[in-house]
């Protein structure tokens, strides 16, 4: 009876043994996937608050544009305006584009005091934004000439909308500090209005 008892008493702790390892096993690996979690966490962050600190940039393409005033019908020139350096979708759909003519340059016909922005054009200029924040300048001239035009956007930062009331957000916010209202750099290019093509003159027939 006491080797039966003696046996069982090594069994349960061989058992408690393994069992104790296990655990060990399992937390060992819980504490690797937490530090994993916050190293991607950390880095996650790191790459957010690096974006608000970099300025917004803006590009015009093209930089120069043909346009042939007497094409058929409406027909607009067409400038791309892309802007990089917003982080959320609030950003995107909040930015605001302005476009002028730029100094020294004579303005086309019908252009508005005070040039045009994404809020506000006319019927013959005027600035459609996209999804992505970016933009496009739509210009119809009449006129012959060369016209050199500036642009540039403004942001009011904003936080990404689906960290709202997490605890990321307020890492975010130790990281970076308070948010401002973002300008980007002056961008500048030129639209060529000339008269192309037109009716063309019938050659002479010989007649026999």
């Amino acid at each position: 009876m006491a080797k039966g008892g003696s046996g069982a008493k090594m069994l349960y702790f061989v058992l408690y043994v393994v069992l104790i390892t296990e655990l060990l096993i399992v937390i060992t690996e819980r504490d690797e996937l937490e530090e994993s979690e916050l190293a991607i966490r950390t880095n996650m962050l790191g790459s957010i608050a690096a974006s608000y600190k970099a300025p917004i940039s803006l590009s015009s393409t093209p930089k120069f544009l043909d346009y042939n005033v007497a094409g058929e019908g409406e027909h607009e020139a067409t400038i791309v305006l892309s802007v990089t350096g917003l982080v959320s979708v609030e950003e995107k759909a909040g930015v605001v584009y302005y476009v002028n003519v730029a100094p020294g340059s004579k303005a086309p016909d019908a252009w508005p005091s005070g040039g045009i922005t994404s809020e506000k054009g006319n019927g013959k200029y005027k600035l459609v934004k996209n999804e992505d924040g970016a933009a496009r300048f739509l210009a119809t001239i009449s006129a012959e000439g060369d016209y050199k035009f500036s642009t540039y956007c403004e942001v009011d930062r904003k936080w990404p909308g689906y960290l709202e009331g997490t605890p990321l957000l307020d890492s975010l916010k130790t990281m970076v500090g308070n948010l401002k209202r973002a300008k980007s750099n002056v961008e500048t290019f030129t639209i060529s209005a000339k008269r192309q093509g037109g009716v063309k003159k019938k050659g002479a027939e010989l007649v026999l």
